[in-house]
């Protein structure tokens, strides 16, 4: 297989695209008869797989070339189908046949319009690529691909750099053990979330070797079994956001920080709205043992209005006891950011 000029990332999440995702199914997965449609062009095969996209991705599929690669994302933070692009067509006609009604609950002013924009696939092939690890690799923040896209020229410099071709960072993406990062993660996820049920809180992380990958597994494992505790939201105020992807707006904070050497246990995590994440992280709030939340005062200086409206109130706190927040992290948070005066030692025996 010669090697690809372009990766185009398409995101058909069944989480968050539940139309897009059985597009996917019905026209790429199962493929479609070319014999049903005279739009189609003849085609070797009984089957071709299809798909398409909208009118504002169209700059995108106009770079697409015959052996070019796409990535469909249609699993939390995985693209789990690669697929060889055949050739295109621009064809309302089969569109309008094709995919209707068209990706329903999209949020754009074009939800009505159709997918014109046709591309012929071959190749189809399961893949388990970490989102991640591969937006990393590519210079991305965000391990959701908001839209149908192209890996553009400097983000596939990266990638030949690092791996020497697109196809063997493909590859490598694939088979490297980042490419069984979500199966891990969840089943990571799982373990912390029972372990609170049978094991102690210790204050830091154990002196175990791990693995550069193993670190980002825990990492991410912690995020995950955080803000399913808290069913994520935030527990100062309550807030459950998402973004138009459907990437929940809270975020995983270590009460004892990560950077002390803070243990990866759920007892340990709050989730956290970004502001008030920002707000514990330096120090303008802390929770007392029993879970009420302290703002700041300093002589000569108010707190944030935003916050003085929570002081004294109770943390919103996951459903089952045993993921509460442990007092052996609390009492280090307000150590460290000076509410009260324990020491170390004093809040490891109170463990």
């Amino acid at each position: 297989m010669p090697e690809p000029k372009n990766i185009f990332l398409a995101p058909c999440s069944r989480e968050q695209k539940e139309g897009t995702y059985r597009h996917f199914q019905d026209t790429v997965l199962n493929g479609v008869d070319p014999s049903t449609y005279p739009e189609i062009p003849e085609f070797e095969d009984d089957e071709i797989a299809v798909w398409g996209v909208v009118s504002g991705n169209q700059s995108a599929w106009e770079q697409m070339d015959s052996g070019d690669v796409l990535l469909f994302y249609t699993k939390r933070k995985s693209y789990t189908h690669a697929a060889t692009v055949l050739t295109t067509q621009e064809n309302d006609t089969l569109a309008q046949k094709l995919w209707t009604p068209y990706d329903e609950g999209r949020r754009v002013e074009d939800i009505t319009e159709g997918w014109p924009y046709i591309i012929y696939l071959t190749n189809i092939k399961r893949v388990d690529i970490h989102s991640e690890a591969f937006h990393e690799d590519i210079g991305w923040q965000t391990f959701y691909p908001q839209s149908f896209t192209r890996v553009i020229e400097e983000r596939k410099e990266r990638l030949v750099s690092k791996y020497g071709s697109l196809t063997e960072a493909l590859r490598q993406h694939t088979q490297n053990d980042l490419g069984e990062a979500p199966e891990a993660i969840t089943e990571e996820t799982e373990q912390m979330l029972s372990e609170t049920e049978r094991e102690p809180p210790e204050l830091m992380e154990s002196e175990t070797e791990y693995t550069e990958t193993q670190r980002r597994v825990r990492s991410s494992a912690f995020r995950e079994a955080v803000l399913k505790a808290y069913d994520e939201s935030c527990a100062v105020c309550g807030a459950q956001r998402y973004s138009p992807a459907g990437n929940p707006e809270v975020e995983a904070a270590h009460i004892y920080p990560k950077s002390e050497g803070g243990s990866d246990d759920v007892r340990n995590g709050l989730a956290l709205c970004k502001f008030h994440h920002w707000a514990f992280d330096n120090g303008w709030i802390s929770i007392t043992d029993e879970h009420e939340i302290i703002v700041r005062e300093k002589p000569g200086e108010e707190a944030y209005d935003e916050l003085t409206s929570f002081d004294g109130k109770s943390l919103s706190l996951p459903e089952k006891s045993d993921h509460h927040p442990h007092q052996i992290f609390l009492r280090e948070h307000r150590r460290l950011h000076g509410f009260e005066e324990v020491s170390l030692e004093e809040s490891i025996d109170a463990s």
